[in-house]
Parts: structure tokens; sequence; C-alpha cells
């Protein structure tokens, strides 16, 4: 810029008039501005600085819909940044920005200016530079459009002396209707035009040549303000004086539940405390919410208001957006006699819509409760009643109990009336029931609450041999006590409470979900929904068979429970584990287990019908709301439950809103989704449900998606007891005007609230006042921990490989990411080379031109950090350094590294100095308060606690926290598990390897060969065992990872391991780890298998298998299975299509996406279709060239997928097939630089999915329509899920290595009919690598490891050796072999003259022909073929 040669305005003699400075900007930027003042907010100068000077400024940081002062301010902020190197520049942003003509007119000109001064190419997009935003204009004053035309027709000659000038022309303003959209007390005089009358003022106002202005300075004189507020009280007390429209019974239930002060002395005082108690705006501002908001009605009967008078309670409840809480309105209060037809009519009298009626809430009479429910359902049919939800637990607990023998509830009865009757006091007793029990008291009722009488059943058995005794030591002539105690001596009847202890356990954690936890408004409805959903398939496999359990899920119908012919046998039949069965067996009551059982039976078919019935929605239903209204479950939730959804909820009413649904939906996830893992991991606090809704759905206009969640938000919640939700109601109908329009804003104001906290000591509250310091480690015991590296040995090798040697004099220096100077936490990479300065240690280190500089050791920025390097970021500049620990020294030797001459004389290392220190001081707890805020004072003390030895804690205190301890961190998500890298140059054991143990009764099945937990979450699916969540999401990322050398990077049966022996086969890749070994085979193993050369391992040779280790005999099926089901998401199963007669069947028309070498082409061309078109989208000219030139240009191409529009399918299609693979260098865990799905490469992954979205027939096209997905398997588990939560399905996982001499194994996603049949070779499959070289060359290897773009991947590992010997000498594979490994016909990318490299990348990037022949073969019975 300062070299820029621009004409300044001071010294233009530019003529411009107005007019042509308009139309030269708005045709420069294509924009549309009517007047140059629009252009006050700084948008446009921007633009034009950034197209004459390019670079000058960031236009992604200009707001070009500034509407506001500040926005406008804010661009002007950074145009004189750029311009701050130019002379005789001063843009005078006040008088632009405030509309002043002069200031705006010569700006512009300047600008103008410079534009032609500089701009020497027009190859400048302003539209696609500003990202094709709209440039708002900026309309300080508006003016009558009047005026504007009377501007119009003046003479060139005035206009042109108003230009030189600079100023305005005299305008008039007539009286303008509008006026008064803007002031509400403006009105048209009987003056006439060149007046306005103000009512409040009764004043009539000049305002023909001032216009608005006038009218701005009228609003703010002490005349009008005063006359404004006597018309306020007036309107105020008017609104008092208005009949309520609610019932007499409203005003007595107000009165009665309301009123704590005496009696009213009359009918007039009664009502003016209700419109108090309800607000001035009742029930408008009731009605006005409820016309856009789905709402909930709450109606409780029998409510007492007088000595023998009830009503009916109606209340009204609704989410509300904008404040981001659940309110709870009151509406009117019915006479309980007639109620079910009344609640229809109060709805009518207060305008409330019953389409937006979504959910009532009833308590009170059954009888009534059921009319009631039945009126409103008539209605509406789509309205939910929730009472029943809320029972379940008690109602459940009751039906259940009551199919139990009489004894059982006997036994709690006697015991109840014998303490109630008794004089004696026993602490046992009293423990029982209370210390409050009388004769007087109420009998004992079985129909308690499920949460009481669950606590009932866990306490007596708590004192079960207590109570013995002490009834046992009563008076001999005591009968009742007689029979207590031989009661309580029954085994049947001890062991009926152990089975209800566990039996009901269920039933008791729903239940303590509906309670309200400390300091919340409301219940959490996530839980209730989630364990409510949970409930049926919790208690039906304790009886039912798996198959008769899954109907009954489907179909709810009770006549499955009480068949006999899908009951489980009385040996598999649940009593809540092995006690119950041992306890009788040892109390030799062994012939009451009958008995006991049959009554088990009884008691699982009435509590589990009694579930059924009373749920209000299906158990998918609530489980699918809990999920979509958690966002930490968004991702479980698929397109087609919320469409379900929407459908039962009454959202959605055709196809074309359900579309509209689903797709507003896949919006919500994929905006959270971009947004959420920063966002997540950078949140300290967990935010509520309600705030996250509020600010997800926050000034969104009206869609089906924002209707559905404010449905479900709409839901009622516990607590629902009549008192508690009176006292809501009372509070949030004290707030004053909520929802009060003003001047078309609503405001929503509560009464003020004060809250003191005592702070008791400096101290111990420097967190709490100043929060979380800059540096502080405190919180990284929650990141995600890895575990330890593992040392590989080669069977028969007796020494370690030794350590990659580095340069020790390589350092490198870069900025630090985040352009801050000061250290910040970050995910831990250990460091584990046993040289001491883990990440997080203060250091001191040599920086080159420098004395020692403080800093800070940080995790290797990759996943291999070399031996006796760190990594560094210096305090003062943020930088960061590469360097060893020779040149490192601890912080603690301040005394000794301390700069005096570089503190004295440069301030970037003061300024490091007092930030160590104070991250220093924040680790040891020390406070430098005495500085009072002066930071050269603070500086002082600082530095003489550093000289003193940082007493009293020492150096120790500001030690980092163990990495040890945080190892076992189990905070993170499982799906973010990843096992460390493999160091070649350290040998370490497990601390505490898990010994298995077998309990009675079980077996390997039972534990996780990884961890040894009992928790299993699928089986293994190579060896006979289990594996839990954490080590099943472990063994999905990394069983196909393979180090440079070839062979897997982890143990192959644990997927982790520290020290492994590898197989010594040419062909096999596995490795087995110490651990595995001596666990699981036997103590010693691993010592063993060292000595032996070479060494089969057990996948080559199942044979070898021992102890618990035992090979599946059908482990290349299950593996299979493995990774189809592995997402943990369920989808509906793809349209399946019928196959097409011959005669009909008609040619193919395919869109090949990301097409590479246009294998799909060639393998539909040998299968035999007639290809009708074949449209490929590819931008590699390399692989363009051989699709052209081999298929003697019959393909189609179309260069880049995003510039496919849905124009262009019509006109193309309509597609038989799509297929497809987005590019994976940002999905593959191999790059360690990968952004992921939703970044760079990633993205492209959408294209593929918008593309097939436009293409998916419709539900009434019987067309078939076929695609394929392809991509890695060794992606993140997120990526993965993400990945098939927008396609819908789960993958098959298919490895070339099964049809051909290389690895290669991929994920496909697809609907192609025998996507999961196994993969089988044919006769022309070449599957050796012998079979593919030509002549005289011989393979090493039958197999080889998968080739990719990278030259390296030729070498069985990094270091390994090439695959072909040629005249005694290794030899790379040539093209023409690499060819026929991926099933390519000779010399088929030998085109364009292309290098071997050439070749190789091509190759790299395409698919293996057996592969996509396998998986194309079954279109043949839909397409002809030739």
């Amino acid at each position: 810029m300062a070299n820029t040669v621009v004409e300044t305005p001071g010294s233009s003699r530019d003529k411009t008039s107005r007019f042509y400075l308009l139309a030269w900007i708005n045709n420069l930027l294509k924009t549309d501005f009517k007047d140059v003042r629009e252009m006050g907010s700084g948008a446009c100068h921007c633009q034009i600085l950034d197209w004459a000077v390019p670079g000058s400024l960031d236009l992604s940081k200009v707001k070009f819909d500034a509407k506001t002062e500040d926005d406008c301010k804010h661009n002007f902020t950074l145009l004189n940044k750029a311009l701050k190197y130019t002379e005789n520049v001063i843009i005078p942003v006040e008088e632009i920005v405030k509309g002043d003509f002069k200031s705006n007119f010569e700006i512009l000109k300047w600008f103008k200016a410079l534009y032609l001064a500089n701009v020497k190419t027009t190859k400048y997009d302003p539209v696609k530079a500003r990202d094709s935003q709209d440039i708002s204009p900026i309309v300080l004053s508006p003016l009558p459009r009047k005026c504007h035309s009377t501007f119009s027709v003046r003479s060139h000659k005035l206009e042109s002396g108003a230009e030189q000038n600079g100023t305005e022309i005299t305008k008039k303003f007539p009286y303008s209707e509008e006026w008064k959209n803007i002031f509400d007390w403006a009105e048209r005089s009987t003056l006439g035009d060149h007046y306005t009358y103000c009512h409040t003022c009764a004043r009539n106002l000049s305002t023909y040549y001032k216009g608005l202005s006038e009218l701005r300075r009228h609003s703010e004189t002490k005349l009008h303000k005063k006359e404004a507020e006597i018309s306020k009280s007036a309107a105020l007390q008017s609104q008092r004086s208005e009949p309520l429209p609610c019932s007499d019974a409203a005003i007595q239930f107000i009165h009665k539940h309301y009123n704590s002060s005496s009696s009213a002395k009359g009918e007039q005082v009664s009502r003016q405390f209700a419109r108090h108690k309800l607000g001035l705006r009742y029930p408008r501002d009731i009605t006005s919410v409820c016309q856009h908001t789905p709402y909930c009605l709450y109606i409780y009967g029998g409510v007492t208001v007088g000595e023998d008078d009830t009503v009916s309670v109606v209340l009204v409840g609704f989410f509300d957006v904008k404040v981001g809480r659940y309110y709870i309105r009151f509406l009117d209060a019915l006479q309980s006699v007639d109620g079910a037809a009344a609640v229809g009519e109060t709805l009518k009298k207060f305008g409330l819509p019953t389409d937006n009626l979504v959910a009532v809430y009833l308590d009170g009479d059954d009888v009534a409760s059921e009319q009631i429910c039945s009126q409103l359902r008539e209605i509406n049919p789509n309205i939910i009643a929730l009472e029943g939800l809320y029972s379940i637990a008690d109602a459940a607990c009751n039906a259940g109990v009551k199919q139990l023998s009489n004894q059982t509830q006997e036994l709690m009865a006697d015991i109840y009336a014998y303490y109630s009757s008794s004089s004696t006091e026993n602490d046992n007793l009293k423990a029982l029931f209370g210390s409050d029990i009388t004769p007087d008291s109420p009998s004992f009722c079985i129909n308690t609450s499920c949460l009481n009488f669950c606590q009932l059943v866990t306490k007596m058995l708590e004192i079960w041999t207590d109570l013995i005794l002490y009834f046992s030591s009563c008076d001999k002539d005591d009968d009742k006590a007689k029979s207590i105690c031989t009661q309580l001596q029954d085994p049947k009847v001890r062991a009926t409470f152990m089975f209800l202890k566990q039996a009901l356990k269920p039933l008791q954690s729903f239940q303590k979900n509906l309670q309200t936890k400390e300091g919340a408004p409301r219940a959490d409805l996530v839980s209730i929904l989630e364990d409510a959903s949970n409930l049926l398939g919790t208690y039906i496999p304790y009886f039912l068979h798996r198959q008769a359990a899954d109907r009954f899920l489907k179909e709810l119908d009770a006549q499955i429970l009480k068949n006999n012919k899908f009951h489980l046998s009385h040996p598999e039949l649940s009593l809540g584990g092995k006690a119950v069965e041992d306890f009788l067996n040892e109390s030799e009551a062994a012939d009451a287990l009958p008995l006991l059982k049959e009554e088990v039976l009884s008691f699982y078919i009435a509590l589990t019908s009694c579930i059924a019935e009373k749920l209000p929605l299906g158990d998918s239903v609530l489980r699918s709301i809990a999920q979509l209204l958690n966002p930490h479950s968004r991702q479980q939730v698929t397109g087609k439950a919320v469409e379900k959804l929407g459908i039962k909820l009454g959202i959605c009413s055709s196809e074309e809103e359900v579309s509209q649904l689903r797709n507003k939906f896949l919006e919500y996830q994929l905006a959270e989704e971009s947004k959420g893992e920063e966002g997540e991991k950078n949140q300290l606090a967990k935010v509520s449900l309600e705030k996250h809704w509020a600010n997800v759905l926050k000034d969104k206009k009206p869609t089906l998606f924002r209707r559905l969640v404010l449905t479900l938000l709409s839901l009622p919640c516990p607590p629902l007891d009549a008192q508690q939700v009176f006292s809501q109601v009372c509070k949030y109908s004290s707030c004053i005007n909520i929802f009060c329009p003003l001047n078309g804003i609503t405001v929503s104001v509560k009464p003020c609230e004060v809250r003191l906290t005592k702070l008791n000591s400096k101290k111990n509250n420097l967190n709490f006042l100043f929060g979380t310091s800059r540096g502080s480690f405190g919180w990284e015991s929650s990141l995600r921990q890895k575990p330890q590296a593992r040392t590989v040995f080669q069977a028969g090798v007796s020494t370690w490989s030794k350590p990659i040697g580095h340069d020790k004099d390589s350092k490198k220096e870069e900025s630090s990411p985040n352009g801050k100077s000061t250290p910040r936490g970050r995910r831990k990479q250990g460091y584990q080379d046993g040289k001491g300065f883990l990440a997080g240690e203060l250091v001191w280190g040599k920086v080159k031109g420098f004395s020692l500089w403080p800093g800070m050791v940080m995790p290797w920025k990759t996943k291999l950090a070399p031996p006796g390097m760190r990594r560094v970021e210096w305090f003062g500049d943020g930088k960061f350094s590469e360097i060893y620990t020779e040149g490192l020294l601890p912080f603690s030797a301040f005394t000794k590294c301390f700069c005096k001459n570089s503190f004295a004389s440069l301030p970037i290392y003061k300024e490091a100095i007092y930030q160590i220190i104070e991250l220093a001081g924040e680790r040891c707890g020390k406070s430098f308060a005495e500085a009072k805020g002066s930071k050269e004072k603070e500086l002082k003390l600082m530095l003489d606690w550093a000289f003193e030895g940082f007493l009293p804690t020492g150096p120790e205190g500001f030690v980092p926290p163990d990495s040890a301890a945080h190892a076992d961190s189990s905070d993170s998500a499982q799906s973010d598990y990843q096992p460390p890298a493999k160091r070649k140059y350290i040998f370490k054991n497990k601390a505490n390897a898990p010994v298995i143990t077998y309990s009675k009764g079980r077996t390997i099945a039972d534990f996780c060969l990884t961890c040894g937990s009992t928790e299993i979450e699928v089986q293994h699916p190579l060896f006979e065992g289990g594996l839990c969540l954490k080590c099943k999401e472990n063994f999905t990322e990394t069983l196909y990872r393979y180090d440079e050398d070839g062979y897997q990077s982890y143990c192959t049966v644990c997927c982790a391991g520290l020290e492994v022996i590898l197989c010594g086969e040419v062909s096999c890749c596995r490795c087995f780890c110490k651990d595995c070994l001596d666990i699981l085979v036997g103590p010693g193993t691993f010592d063993k298998l060292k000595d032996i050369d070479p060494w089969s391992c057990y996948m080559c040779k199942p044979s070898q298998c021992e102890g618990n280790l035992k090979l599946r005999p059908d482990w290349s099926v299950k593996v299979q299975d493995f990774f189809v089901n592995n997402s943990g998401m369920e989808f509906e199963p793809h349209r399946v299509y019928p196959s097409i007669p011959a005669g009909q069947r008609r040619p193919l028309k395919v869109l090949s996406l990301f097409d590479g070498i246009a294998t799909g082409y060639l393998v539909l061309k040998d299968l035999g279709f007639k290809i009708d078109r074949y449209i490929a989208s590819e931008i590699c000219e390399d692989s363009i060239a051989v699709g052209m030139i081999k298929h003697e240009g019959k393909i189609e191409y179309v260069n880049d997928v995003r510039t496919i529009t849905r124009k262009h399918l019509a006109e193309w299609g309509p597609f038989d097939l799509l297929i497809g693979g987005s590019p994976c260098n940002d999905l593959s865990m191999v790059n360690p630089l990968r952004k992921g799905l939703f970044e760079g490469t990633g993205r492209l992954f959408f294209e593929f999915y918008r593309i097939l979205t436009l293409l998916k027939p419709r539900e009434d096209d019987d067309r078939p329509f076929f695609w394929l997905f392809e991509n890695v398997v060794f992606m993140s588990a997120n990526d993965k899920n993400d990945i098939c939560r927008f396609l819908e399905c789960n993958p098959i996982l298919i490895d070339a290595v099964k049809v051909s001499p290389a690895h290669r194994a991929r994920y496909f996603w697809g609907n192609l009919p025998g996507m999961n049949r196994p993969l089988a070779t044919s006769l022309d499959d070449k599957v050796a690598l012998q079979d593919c070289l030509e002549v005289g060359r011989t393979a090493k290897f039958d197999k080889v490891r998968t080739i990719t773009t990278k030259s390296n991947s030729i070498r069985q590992g990094k270091m390994g050796p090439l695959p072909v010997s040629m005249n005694g000498k290794e030899d790379y594979l040539w093209c023409t072999e690499m060819e026929q490994i991926f099933g390519f016909p000779k010399h088929y990318t030998d085109v364009n003259n292309m290098g071997r490299m050439q070749r190789q990348k091509v190759l790299g990037r395409s698919w293996s022909v057996p592969v996509i022949r396998h998986l194309f073969a079954p279109l043949k019975d839909y397409f002809e073929c030739e």
C-alpha cells in the first residue's frame, strides 16, 4: 500500500455527478443502490480496495449485510487498517455512517480514483469475491418517497450546483401515513399536510421542512414523555378494569391457592387480586403464543376451592424459544360437573387452536379423564395422553406383586400392624416405617409407590436376620409375633423378597428419573424417555423366547405374553441371578423353587402387560424422541426415524412434507456436526437441553423440523404433583408482562433477583473469581489418553531394532498455530523414551542468538516422536522448536538460567518470564495479590518467589499431572479411542496385565479378550471370546492398520499390545502380543515362540491353538459380519426390486462420479452389459486419457462433480446405476494431516450424497435404481458413522486379497443385490503374484501389501524387500504386472506417454476389477446384455 500511486480526493478534479458515480459503482460491483448515502456501511469501499490492491484486506471479515452503526464501524476499521500506510487519507467515519451526503460523495470519488489508478485488469468477479452475498443498503434517515420524486425533476443546473457546493437541495416533507408505523402517536392534522398531530400531547407539529427529524426531536421532549407516562397509566388502569374472561371458579381457585393474606372483603377484591396474579395481558399473551407454538394441556380434577366445592384446573404448557425455558400458565378453572364437554368450550372461548394442541396430562378421576381424552381426540386425533407414562412404574409394580403369593403382602401388612399397635420400640422397625407411626395411623397398603415399595423390600432384606431374632424373642403368648416369625423363617418368602429386589430395579431406576434434581426446574425428559423405551426390552427376555420377544415388541399383542409356547423353560427363567436358587438350595428348600418360578412367570406377564398398556407411544418412538432431543446422540438418529416421528405426531401429512422434514433434520445434523466437535471439546460446563434447542431454533423461519422439536419440548415433564405445578404457575404468572409486544418487539421482563455468595477465603476462591487461567492443566484428566507404545520382535532374531538416528543440530521454528503468545493445553502425546521432560513440563532451552529461554514441553505434533526429541513452545512469542533433551534444563534451575541483561533489555524476554512464573504460580496455588493490580510490583514478587526456591511447595508444585495417572481415563468418546504408534526403540511391558479367571458357569465367551471385562458388546470375529464396547471400537479401526514393514500395526487378538511376535509365513502379515499369548495360551508361551524360526501364527496353522485361544472355524465369515454391523446403527432395509423378465430388460445408463480409469465401464462391458450411456466425472487428465483411448471415446466426461446440477441430471437421465468413491486422503488415518469428512477432499462425499438424493426414484416408481459408494476401511469411527447416517445403511467390507495377489480392504455402501454374499474366486482370477509376472521373473511372495500411489508401497515394508526377483536381483513390479494384479488387461494404462510413476498413481486410485465384477454380476437379472 505504501507504494500505491493514487489520486487523493484533495487533488482530484473529478467533476463526476452523483448519478454517474452511482451508476459506475452499481455497474462495477453488480449492486443496485439508489443513493450514494446507501453505501455508508463501508462494504463497497472495502471491495473496491480489495480489487484495486489485492490482498490488502480479508473480505471474509467484511459485514456486507451491515444494519447497525457498529457493523458499519467494523467495516471502516478494516478499511483504516488497510490504508494506514497511505498518506493524506482521512475517512470521516462518523459523518459517513450518519448519512452525510458530502462525506459519502467525496470519499466514493476518492475510491474511484484509487481504482482507476491501480486496476490494470478486469479479471475480478465482485459477486464471487464476496461469496455471492448482497451488499445491504443502509438508510439511517429514511425519507418519504414524494421527496425523491420531487428531487428527480429539479433542473440539471440546480443539481450540478448542489454537487459543486457539496450541499443538498432543500426538500419538503408533507405528512405520510408511513410515519405512523414509526411513531404510533403521529396522526394526520386537520391543518393540512404541513403538520402532524400528536394525540399524546394534543398538539400540531410543523413537519413540512424537517419531517421525521422533527418527530424524533418531539419524542425526546420532557412534555411528550410526561404525557406518554400519563397515557400509559390510563391504559393500564383501563386494562385492570376490563372484565376477566375466566370463570368464577377460576377466581375462587386463584384466591384460595395464591392469596396468603386474610380472606377477601368482597368479590371485586378477589377479581383485582386475580388480575394481579394473572398479569395485565392475560389471556392475550397465552393466546398469541399458542397461535404459532405447539402446546400441552394440564387438567387437574377435584381441586378444592371451598369446604365442599371442587373444580378442574386447566393449565397450558409450552416451550419459549426466546427465553429458552418451559412455561406453564393458568388458563381457566371449570366446575367438575360435565368437565369433558367444558374443556373443548374453554379452548374455543380463549381462541386456542386445536391443531397446535399436541399433548394432554390428566390428573383426577379415571372415568372423567378418559371422557376428556376421548373428546379431545375427536378434535385432534394426534393428541398424546401422557399420564400413563409417569404412573407406569407404580402400576406395573402393583400389578406384578399381586401375582405373587399372598404371604409377601401379608408379611409386610402384619409387621406394619404389629409396629403401629405395639408400645415397645425397636430400631429396626423404626428404620422400616419411621418413628411417627401410631395406632391411629392408616393401615398398610400394598398400592404404595414403586419407589417406597422397593426401599421397603431392600430394608427388610438388610435386617431380615435381626427381625427374626426380634420376633422370636417376643412374648410366647403373642400370637401375632409368632405368626410373623414363622413367615420370616419361611425360605420361600425370603426368596420372593430377594427376587423382588432384583426384578424391580428397572422400575425403580425409572421412578428415580421422574424426580427433579436439586436446582433444576424440571426432571430430565431425555432420561425418562430413554428408560421408558427400554422397559419392555428389559423385561421381555426374562421369560420369553427371543423370536417371541421380537414379535411382541413389533405387535404389542398381549396374547403373545400369555401363550405358554413362547415362555422360557423353568431352568431358563430369570430370577434376577443365581442368588435366589443358591439360597433355596442352601436352605434345603429346593422343592419350593418350581412354585416360585410359576409365580415369577405370572409376575412378569402381569408387569409387562401393564407396561405395554400404559406406554402412550411405542418403545421405538420413545427412543427416537429421546435421541433426537439429546444433542449428544443426534448421530444415532436416522432420517427414516424422524420421518416416522413426524407422521406419528401428525407433523407431516404428505410425501412432500415428509421430505421437507427429513431434509431440514439432515441440515441440522450437518450444522451441528461442523461446529460440534470443537465446541464440545472446549465446553467446560454442560449446556442444558433447553438452552441447546433455544440456540438451535432461535431466529429461524417456521419449518416442519422446528415444529417437531417444539412439539417434543412441549411434552409434560415431572414434577407433575398438583401443588408443585400450581406453585410454578404462580411464579411464572407473576412475571411482568411476559410476551408483551412493544413497538413490534417481544419483550420478557422478570422480577429482579439478588444472589449473594460469601467468599470465605480469597486464596481458595481464586479459580472462582478468575475462571480457568491460561496454561492451566487442571482439565487434562478428561482428555483422551492412549496406551503405551509397543516393541516388535521377529521370531528367531535375538536383537532388538535400533533407534532411528537424527541430526542433533536439526532444529526448526514455526509460528504458534493460534497466534497467541502463550502456551496452551493440548491433547497429550506421551514421550516414552525414558529421557524425561514430559508434555506440560516447564523448561529452559537454548534458542540460537539468545540466552536460555523459558518454555513448555508440548505434545509431539505427529504420532511418532523421534527418541530424545521434544517439541517446546516458547513463552513470550508463542513459537515452537524441536529440540533434543540435552539442550533442555528444568525450570527449577531458575537462578542458574535467569539472564538479568536480557530481562533489562528485551521486553519479550521480560514478558516470557512473567508468563512462565504466572503459570508456575497457578499450578502451585501461589497468589501475588499483594501487588494490588500493579504488574511491575507483581513481577518483582514473582522474581523473589522464584529466586527463593518456589516455596513452600518447591519445584514439585509446578510439575504437570503425571501422565500415568490419566492413562486409564475413559471420559473421552469411545469412538475416538486410538492405539499408540508402534515404536521400535523401546522395550516395555504392561504393568498389570489382566488375568482371566472363570466364575462358576462362565466360559471365555463371557470375557473381553482385550481387557478381560465381562461387559461384552459383541463376539470377537476371529477367536472365541468377546469384545467390550471400547475394545470393539479400537478393533474396528486398527485391525486393518499396517506398518511400513507390511505387518499389522497391533496384535491380531487385542489390536493393542506392547511387545509382539511376527508370523514367519511370507504371505502372512499378522502379529501376536506377549500378553495375549501368555494369558490366553499359557504362561511363558511368548518366550518359547521367540526361539522358533520361522514361526507360523495361529491364523496360518489353527491346529496350534491351545488353552483359551481358539480360532473360530468360520472366522472369515464372522469378520465380514462384524464390519457390516459395527456402526452401532440400525437402518431400514433397502428397497428390493424384483428381477426383470429377459424380454423387458433395457440397456444400462450409468453415472460414475470420481471415475478414475473407468473401472466401472470396463467391468460392465466384460460382463456383457449393453450400455446406453456412461457419463463419468473425473478431473485427472491422465485418468481421462486412459478412459478415452481404451474405450474408444464411448465415455462422456463432464469434469468436476461439483458442477453437476439438477438440470444436468434431468437432461442426461434417468440413470439406472450410480457409482463412485470419493478421495480418501482426508479420511484415511494413515494421513496424519487428515481433515476428516467435513473438510478438504472429505467433503466431496457430500457431492455423491447430493446427487444420490436427486437420482433416487419416488416410492411409486418401480424402475430399478442401484448405487454403490466405496472408500477406505482405515477411517475414523466418527467419519464412518457419519457416512452410514447419510447413506442410511451399513457397509460391507471386501478385501481384494481373496481374488487377487494384493491386499486391498475397502468399505462398500450400496443397494446392489447380493452384496453380502461371500467373495469367491473365478477361473480367470489371478490370485497369486507369480500368475501376474512376466516370463523370467520370480515372485518372492504369494501376496503383496496394498499398492498405493506411493512408490515405496511396492516394497514389503519401509526397508523391506522388493516382491520380485530377476536374474538373482530384487526388482520392482513392472507396470504391466501391476495392471494384472488389479485385474486390468496388459498395457491398459499405457497411454499418453505416461511414465511408471504416473501409471502407478492412476492404478493406486482405482478399484480392484475382480471385486467390482463380483458386485456388478447380479445386475444381469435387471438389464439387457449383449
